[in-house]
């Protein structure tokens, strides 16, 4: 696997320029920091290891690299750096969402392969489209929420209520939500 990267950063640049030409080594080496151009050309050889996050999204930007693009990318050279994908550890070790690490660990134990994940992923999509299309669909009822909500906390902040009025307003909601 190794040199997948380079190959496939090296095929991106091709066209990817200005009226359709060649985005130039040179070019790419200068927008990551006046890299330099044979630093960058050991890795497109894969004589060197892929770069970090942060380089990496710049070479997304400069190539103009899709979102499957990117992700590709990123797996890339993840895998050529015998690590997970760049763009995941940050999300996977977030301390908000620990479930991430649990859910993975216990597929892992599980052995769950492919397939188990094809249908995460599907399902996944699903609540995201229900989510955006029902954002879409109540925004003028939202931006109307929004306004009466507006004026409820501009009257608790001219009357000076704290968090106890506060908790008992999410405790009111939370009883409404139950019935």
């Amino acid at each position: 696997m190794a040199g997948e990267f380079g190959k496939f950063i090296n095929e991106k640049r091709k066209g990817r320029g200005e009226g359709g030409s060649d985005i130039l080594l040179r070019d790419l080496a200068k927008a990551m920091g006046n890299m330099s151009v044979s630093y960058l050309s050991d890795i497109i050889k894969g004589r060197r290891n892929p770069p970090d996050k942060k380089l990496l999204e710049i070479i997304a930007d400069v190539l103009k690299l899709d979102t499957d693009e990117c992700n590709e990318m990123y797996d890339l050279a993840g895998r050529e750096r015998d690590e997970a994908a760049p763009d995941l550890p940050e999300y996977i070790m977030d301390e908000n969402i620990p479930h991430v690490r649990t859910a993975l660990r216990t597929a892992k134990k599980a052995g769950l392969g492919d397939e188990f994940w094809k249908e995460v992923n599907a399902n996944a999509g699903r609540v995201h489209q229900a989510k955006k299309s029902n954002l879409s669909t109540s925004s003028s009822k939202s931006a109307e929420q929004l306004s009466i909500m507006d004026e409820v906390i501009e009257k608790a902040q001219k009357k000076g209520l704290g968090d106890s009025f506060w908790k008992k307003v999410l405790a009111e909601m939370e009883d409404e939500e139950s019935e």
